[in-house]
């Protein structure tokens, strides 16, 4: 089953979608638009849309060395760019110094610090003291600093990222790239680990396994088409980007061993006054297996309606692909 696909609506043609959750964009975008959304409603925030690919240099001469002892005492986030270990460096420019963090946040002695993994990836470290997923730990995922201002390792025996399922990817057919920004959990539950999809290509969703932590799920908002890394980040009304985005997706593996694929409109979007009428659409289509669909036999977001009132789910048996 394939996740999120962006598929351009092109005038009297209608859209291909060959991923099973594909986005199209609408056929009656509002003045001004790009891809069925207004172009205007993305901002530019240039001091907060650095690349992996921008991190210092002085930082990457730092990896890869295992950041779970000695140090230099000040818990500095020991990734470059491109490393081994698939982490991914969020706004390392800001406070937060690539740490999967807000960017006004810093990693200091006593705190657990978490970080980004590359998409399709997800951190396998966190507070293993933590026992409810909403309550004392839970933003406890990472590394912790300790009050000597070095790094430790909670899991020493397993990698920093780890591959997820691997049965969900977003196909993009817009003619511009989306982000998806999954939020950090365990951790501020910002959206700010960033997965773009290009235009014309495709781009793995990270979908958890049921050994995950505490056994949640991922979830990401997924922001207007034309968006890239830079806007995962916190939004406002009159910006949507981040959790004002379009979209929500959500993504995991349950006890039975299936995994659960949704799609659903933003209420905080549309509270703002925005039509999800103006977006693209997304549908969730079976790449490979079995896929289990809501009744209808279809689950997509096309012209501002859902295939169910809360949005629809997909499940996938072991095997099968969206």
């Amino acid at each position: 089953m394939t996740a999120p696909t962006f598929t351009e609506q092109l005038p009297e043609a209608s859209p291909t979608v060959e991923a099973p959750v594909t986005m199209v964009s609408s056929g009656n975008p509002p003045s001004g638009a790009r891809d069925g959304v207004a172009s205007d409603l993305l901002p530019s925030f240039a001091s907060e849309n650095t690349t992996p690919s921008q991190a210092s240099s002085s930082a990457d001469n730092q990896l890869n060395a295992a950041p779970s002892s000695g140090g230099s005492g000040s818990c500095k986030f020991p990734w470059g760019s491109n490393n081994s270990d698939n982490v991914v460096p969020i706004t390392p420019d800001q406070m937060n110094a690539g740490w999967a963090m807000s960017p006004n946040q810093s990693c200091q002695p006593g705190q657990w610090c978490p970080y980004a993994c590359a998409p399709g990836y997800y951190s396998a470290q966190w507070d293993s003291s933590a026992a409810l997923y909403n309550g004392p730990g839970s933003m406890n995922g990472g590394l912790f600093c300790d009050s000597n201002g070095v790094l430790q390792k909670p899991f020493k025996d397993k990698p920093y990222c780890v591959p997820g399922m691997m049965n969900a990817q977003i196909r993009n057919t817009l003619g511009s790239s989306v982000s998806a920004c999954q939020t950090v959990y365990p951790g501020n539950e910002a959206m700010i680990i960033p997965t773009v999809a290009g235009p014309g290509s495709t781009a793995p969703l990270n979908v958890v396994p049921n050994t995950y932590w505490l056994g949640t799920s991922s979830q990401f908002y997924v922001n207007l088409a034309g968006s890239d890394n830079g806007h995962c980040i916190w939004g406002t009304p009159d910006k949507p980007v981040g959790n004002w985005g379009p979209y929500i997706f959500g993504g995991g593996q349950g006890k039975d061993g299936n995994t659960y694929i949704s799609v659903q409109y933003n209420p905080l979007y549309i509270e703002s006054g925005f039509s999800p009428k103006d977006v693209y659409n997304v549908e969730i289509k079976c790449l490979q297996g079995n896929c289990n669909f809501p009744q209808g036999g279809s689950c997509k977001c096309e012209g501002g309606v859902c295939s169910g009132d809360n949005g629809c789910t997909v499940t996938l048996p072991s095997g099968a692909k969206a």
